[in-house]
């Protein structure tokens, strides 16, 4: 997932370069945003899982 998100922020950061539009540097920020967010979230939910499964008390 880390991969992903390394190439996601390398092309949004090519995109940016050229670009002059304020409304789509925005847009291109908020999307890289979003994917740290979802990338952090998905770890979140995987640490859980993680976790419940390993839990004595939850078995």
């Amino acid at each position: 997932m880390m991969e992903t998100n390394k190439w996601l922020d390398q092309e949004i950061n090519a995109l940016k370069t050229d670009e002059t539009s304020f409304k789509l540097i925005s847009i291109l920020e908020g999307t890289k945003s979003l994917a740290a967010e979802q990338t952090k979230r998905l770890q979140q939910a995987q640490d859980e899982l993680d976790g419940r499964t390993w839990s004595p008390d939850k078995w």
